[in-house]
Parts: C-alpha cells; sequence; structure tokens
C-alpha cells in the first residue's frame, strides 16, 4: 500500500442510494489510478460483480465528472410514490412502502459520474448524486497526480535544474 492511498480522503464512495453501506473505492498513488467498485442492479439496489481497473497515470489523458439524469427511473419512481400516496387511504402499510420504494428509484434516477480516459478509451464510474463533492474531490486529486507525474518526466525542465546545480557546485 503505498503512502498517498493512506493520505487519500477520497477513499471510499457509495454506489448506491437505497444500500449507502455498498462502498467502492478509488484512489490514486504515485504511479496508478485504482478503481474497485462494486456494480449494482434493480435501480442501484442490489449488488451485482465488480468494476475493477488499475491505470498507470501515463496512460490517462482525460479526467471529468459530469451529471445525468435518467429519466425512465425517475419518471417510473414518481409513478410508484403517486401510486403509494393513493394507497395511503385504504392500506398505510403498503402506501408508505410504494412511497419509500418510488422515492428510492426516482433518486437512483440522479446520477454523479466520475469519468477518465485510459489509452484513448472512456472509462466511466457511475455514483449516486450524493457522492458528487467526493468525486469532484478526487477529479482534482488525479489530475494534480497527473500533473505532478508529467512534471517528474519532463526532460528539458530536468536538465535545466541539473545543469543549474551543477553551475552553483563549480562557482564555489
Amino acid at each position: 500500500m503505498s503512502e498517498n492511498q493512506n493520505d487519500t480522503t477520497n477513499k471510499s464512495f457509495s454506489v448506491s442510494l437505497v444500500a449507502p453501506w455498498v462502498k467502492g473505492n478509488m484512489f490514486v498513488d504515485n504511479d496508478f489510478f485504482h478503481v474497485d467498485i462494486p456494480n449494482t442492479v434493480l435501480f442501484g439496489m442490489v449488488p451485482a460483480g465488480r468494476q475493477r481497473d488499475t491505470s498507470p497515470l501515463n496512460t490517462i489523458s482525460n479526467v471529468y465528472t459530469s451529471n445525468s439524469y435518467k429519466l425512465g427511473r425517475i419518471f417510473l419512481g414518481g409513478l410508484i410514490a403517486l401510486g403509494g400516496i393513493a394507497s395511503i387511504g385504504s392500506s398505510a402499510v403498503t402506501g408508505i412502502i410504494l412511497i419509500l420504494l418510488g422515492f428510492a428509484i426516482l433518486g437512483s434516477g440522479i446520477l454523479t459520474t466520475f469519468a477518465y480516459e485510459r489509452s484513448g478509451v472512456e472509462k466511466q464510474v457511475s455514483l449516486p448524486f450524493f457522492e458528487a463533492n467526493h468525486s469532484k474531490e478526487l477529479e482534482q486529486q488525479l489530475t494534480e497526480a497527473l500533473s505532478a507525474f508529467q512534471s517528474s518526466r519532463n526532460v528539458t525542465a530536468n536538465t535545466q535544474q541539473i545543469i543549474e546545480a551543477m553551475n552553483k557546485q563549480h562557482e564555489k
């Protein structure tokens, strides 16, 4: 485990609105960007499988976050919630369950997407809307790591620093 992984504040991400305890992990270290996220089915309610990726920093060319809205989920969730409100008079328990289920499906239609390009291929990780700030923080950390990685491999700048150090030592 690298030092940067321990310093990362964005290690764990919730991948589901309904099951926020189902967590995935994304972090950047000195040489790699690591993703280990559980996949979910049934509107993000049931974990099923994993998405794992370890990308060398020199292959990542673009990082961004975005918000998206799945209108089918939002519409279906709204209909179920309205059905729950309508049925609350005949059966309060059924009405409450339908309202909660409807809002859960509706909320799963609002997504934050963390995306990056590796060797020209776009990779996307969809997260619940409440993980937007963490996603943007991770985007910033990865962008800074990419900048530092590219700067450390800048031959011209590194050569200039060596020449300056040698000139200073020669002047003594």
